[in-house]
């Protein structure tokens, strides 16, 4: 019953124009480039997006390929994309074939860093895949949780993910549709977008991969999620983290999608 009533809360406030704003934060340690975390505030509301993402990386040599604090803006009646640069003041317009293209990875700004198996344990037969948890509740941010453990270990590399998820999340199911449909609209082609919060989940890299595992997906939304990478060593390579801040809904601002007035407008080849 508790759940009908906050989908009814959605809808009702939907009609009157409300935001979702959402807040949540990725963090890798790799080798050579240390630890960076990259903060992502998002606000949403019919026909109007925003993203602001900030990137700070720990080691000093790291910062001035990593470091940034840009966003975006996304209007219904717009036929451009509004980005940004709040360190420079800066704003320009991108337009929508730009905007959904392939991103170039051979920009000075891209790094790259491939997780998985090494070529020595190609061979998935040798995977052993197992999960734990799911039973006790913890709260974190205000979302009541159940926390998985599922290994994958292969002859040489381990790899453990812990997740904690939710059963149902009704203010990210509207942000997702918001956001779904404002550029699916805006694509060229109107292909339809694909929402992807975390690109590291176990039930993606699962069924990716042509394992023998029996193992279902879980069920619901991953709010949180360390994902530890071993390569022969009592210590993680590598870590990866994705943790969901905050989520809430607000009467909607439309001050909030409009670039400040300090910022000059450039030009971008």
């Amino acid at each position: 019953m508790k759940q009908i009533y906050i989908l009814l809360f959605i809808s009702l406030s939907y009609s009157q124009n409300i935001q979702v704003h959402s807040k949540y934060k990725l963090s890798f340690n790799l080798p050579v480039f240390g630890t960076f975390n990259t903060t992502y505030n998002q606000t949403i509301a019919p026909g109007l997006f925003k993203m602001d993402e900030k990137t700070e990386a720990s080691r000093f040599y790291a910062r001035w390929l990593m470091n940034e604090e840009v966003g975006e803006i996304i209007m219904k009646d717009l036929n451009h994309i509004i980005k940004y640069n709040k360190e420079d003041k800066e704003y320009w317009f991108e337009s929508p074939d730009d905007y959904f293209k392939e991103p170039d990875t051979t920009s000075q700004k891209s790094y790259s860093y491939s997780i998985g198996a090494s070529s020595d344990d190609s061979d998935n037969s040798k995977l052993n895949v197992t999960r734990t948890g799911g039973k006790e509740i913890e709260t974190l941010h205000g979302f009541r949780t159940k926390k998985w453990i599922t290994t994958l270990t292969f002859p040489k590399n381990k790899m453990i993910f812990e997740e904690w998820y939710v059963d149902q999340l009704p203010l990210m199911t509207l942000s997702d549709s918001l956001e779904k449909n404002i550029k699916t609209n805006l694509h060229p082609l109107r292909e339809s977008y694909n929402v992807d919060h975390s690109e590291f989940s176990s039930n993606i890299l699962l069924s990716e991969m042509d394992s023998l595992t029996t193992l279902d997906p879980i069920d619901g939304y991953n709010v949180k999620m360390n994902l530890l990478i071993y390569e022969g060593k009592k210590t993680p390579n590598v870590t990866i983290s994705f943790e969901l801040l905050e989520l809430y809904a607000e009467p909607i601002d439309t001050s909030n999608f409009i670039v400040p007035n300090d910022y000059e407008k450039i030009e971008i080849d």
